[in-house]
């Protein structure tokens, strides 16, 4: 989905949001619920009869998977095909540099830079975002190694003692 869309979207539910009328705004949000509802059950049916076509079936599940407006619908309604870290290393795979996954815990994911380079981190952070808009958090450490300084207590030396 277009960043514009998203934008588009979260201003028109925080309008909604701010509805003086309290039943206008209970009828407006419960018309929102009610069309995700039955947008999320469209396509979890689509999805079932998709995969019901064998091979081929998986094989077109992958594909829509693959497609960054389809996979966001299927991310909004908990039926994207791979579980997040999947997702996020399948994007790390795309991403010219040096990124490993450290984990994810509780939609937090955290990832550190191996290799160095003008904006890989903005690109890392860019890429994880549009391919799993559904990190709550993405944390990205630069590894000693990237910035080219390496501390003492990293190689396991010990300073000596100031007399």
């Amino acid at each position: 989905m277009s960043e514009d869309r998203v934008r588009q979207i979260e201003e028109l539910v925080r309008r909604v949001e701010l509805i003086p009328d309290a039943e206008a705004r209970r009828t407006a949000l419960e018309l929102m619920a009610a069309v995700l509802d039955l947008h999320g059950t469209g396509l979890e049916r689509m999805m079932e009869i998709v995969h019901d076509q064998g091979d081929a079936g998986k094989i077109t599940i992958r594909r829509l998977a693959a497609d960054q407006v389809v996979a966001s619908l299927l991310v909004l309604h908990g039926l994207h095909p791979d579980d997040i870290e999947t997702r996020v290393q399948h994007v790390l795979g795309k991403v010219h540099g040096n990124a490993e996954l450290l984990g994810v815990f509780e939609g937090s994911v955290r990832i550190r830079l191996t290799g160095s380079g003008c904006g890989l981190k903005e690109a890392v952070e860019a890429a994880v975002r549009d391919g799993v808009p559904d990190a709550a958090e993405i944390v990205i450490e630069e590894s000693a190694a990237s910035s080219g300084f390496v501390p003492l207590a990293a190689l396991g030396m010990a300073l000596p003692e100031r007399v």
